[in-house]
């Protein structure tokens, strides 16, 4: 039996960064002489959207142009003081759950919100690449995509995988509603990850199970 596991990134193999999001945040806000900071519960709320997302949050009355224009700060900032690699680690147990997905003879996949280039750098500065087969990344940073349902266009891609590729089961993690229902949509077997942000959020879309340790997932092979 093969089996793929399809995995989101931000909040679920990755943990830590959502610190370096704020402080690149502040940074721009700064740069831009805008007199506020951004809570770490706001840079919680809004994360694994985009970088207009936050910014349209931050300062509702600017305009898109304003906004990408802060979005290219902030990736300036980001290689200038390499923020993310201050604090981005592995989740809990994520390189001893891939790397016995892939001992068993499993697929990993990595499907994220982030652009392509950026997700495939990310999954390598936590170590991780070695584990997952493809990397797949959703550029959408220059929308602002608040309250939009980004699940078709997670479905969609994983659609075109999937039909690459024989698999008789399919597990999708999150720890997103758009992760869940994405997988709901390809018939997989979901797993929604509580962290230690998103322990108190409502979950809309019900997964199939809800864990706290990546170890659970092991239990498919």
């Amino acid at each position: 039996m093969k089996v793929l596991f399809v995995w989101d990134f931000h909040g679920t193999l990755e943990k830590d960064n959502v610190y370096a999001v704020k402080e690149i945040i502040d940074k721009v806000l700064e740069s831009f002489k805008i007199n506020k900071t951004i809570s770490l519960e706001e840079t919680v709320e809004y994360y694994g959207l985009s970088w207009v997302d936050y910014f349209h949050f931050l300062y509702p009355q600017g305009s898109l142009e304003f906004w990408k224009e802060m979005k290219e700060k902030a990736r300036y900032i980001q290689r200038k003081y390499k923020l993310v690699e201050k604090y981005i680690k592995p989740a809990d147990y994520a390189e001893y759950t891939l790397k016995e997905i892939k001992a068993k003879g499993h697929n990993s996949i990595v499907l994220s919100n982030s652009a392509p280039k950026w997700i495939k750098h990310f999954v390598s500065l936590v170590k991780l690449k070695k584990y997952v087969d493809e990397i797949f990344g959703l550029d959408l940073h220059d929308i602002v995509r608040e309250g939009k349902d980004i699940s078709d266009m997670k479905y969609n891609l994983l659609q075109k995988y999937i039909k690459k590729n024989k698999f008789d089961k399919i597990i999708k993690i999150g720890d997103r509603d758009s992760d869940i229902k994405a997988g709901q949509m390809i018939g997989a077997t979901t797993y929604y990850v509580k962290n230690k942000f998103n322990k108190n959020n409502k979950i809309e879309i019900k997964a199939d199970y809800i864990i706290t340790d990546l170890r659970e997932v092991l239990k498919e092979i």
